[in-house]
């Protein structure tokens, strides 16, 4: 199984992070990203130091950094820490620390609260040249508009004017309310509906173990194709999953992944609480 690199867990039971954000631009901010074994890096500029960081959206966090770049930009611990559990049920604890600016494009975010990146000696993480990794945390005032064909990530502000908003557009989801502005969101499948995370952080498209035997379907499958993918009122089947033994929470059962990524611009309107896709 390929390990992947979000830590879900953090959505749901890291206490809060605090960071004033302030946007540099009230215009779109186009971010160059480069895509590195399925998964999404961006070059963020922290305190100075150029850093390349995966984009997870399936953490809530603000940034994770690997303990050579907090030493290298001097960042101070708060003494606090959040505590999380990894897909594997590894409970994991994650030290706070101060950033005093972090640049992703145009967009500038100061008096950033930062966590030391974590992972249990059973489950680390893909290695693909990342320092660390960039959550949703610092995004949620944005609408993320991802298009990995063109190797771009924009953010796009409130309140700009209707060209500059065109740009998040397609088929409308609205993400489950139990999941609080979080990426998560019911599509339909040949098994029935499913909650899946719209997760950057994971390497394809996966349905938990749990799930498929509950459904009755065969259980020594490592993968199932879905003859359909329902997304509101449109079929963007037929869907491969991969079957996975992971420790999920209640409340969501697997995740869509780089290959969904990879062939549709899909957009995270944060303020909206929905995904919008394009076919």
């Amino acid at each position: 199984m390929t390990r992947h690199t979000h830590r879900w867990a953090s959505a749901l039971l890291a206490t809060s992070f605090v960071a004033v954000a302030c946007a540099a631009a009230d215009r779109p901010v186009v971010v160059p990203i480069t895509l590195l074994g399925h998964f999404a890096v961006v070059n963020a500029n922290i305190d100075g130091i150029d850093v390349p960081l995966v984009f997870d959206s399936g953490s809530s966090a603000s940034v994770a950094l690997t303990q050579a770049v907090l030493d290298r930009v001097k960042a101070s611990p708060t003494g606090e820490s959040s505590r999380g559990v990894d897909a594997q049920g590894n409970v994991l604890v994650y030290p706070k620390y101060s950033i005093s600016r972090v640049q992703i494009g145009a967009a500038i975010f100061t008096d950033v609260v930062a966590q030391l990146d974590v992972h249990d000696p059973s489950y680390q993480a893909t290695q693909v040249g990342q320092q660390g990794f960039l959550g949703t945390f610092l995004l949620k005032g944005y609408q993320v508009v991802l298009d990995y064909p063109h190797r771009t990530m924009t953010l796009v502000p409130p309140g700009g004017s209707p060209d500059e908003t065109s740009r998040c557009a397609g088929t409308v989801v609205m993400f489950a309310p139990q999941w609080h502005g979080e990426p998560v969101a019911e599509v339909g499948t040949d098994l029935g509906r499913v909650v899946v995370w719209w997760d950057t952080g994971t390497p394809t498209s996966v349905l938990s173990k749990r799930f498929v035997q509950a459904t009755g379907s065969p259980q020594s499958v490592a993968t199932w194709t879905s003859r359909h993918l329902s997304l509101g009122d449109v079929d963007f089947g037929p869907w491969q999953f991969e079957i996975w033994d992971v420790s999920l929470p209640p409340g969501f059962d697997g995740f869509i992944g780089y290959n969904f990524f990879a062939k549709h611009v899909v957009c995270m309107d944060f303020p909206a609480k929905r995904l919008l896709v394009q076919q």
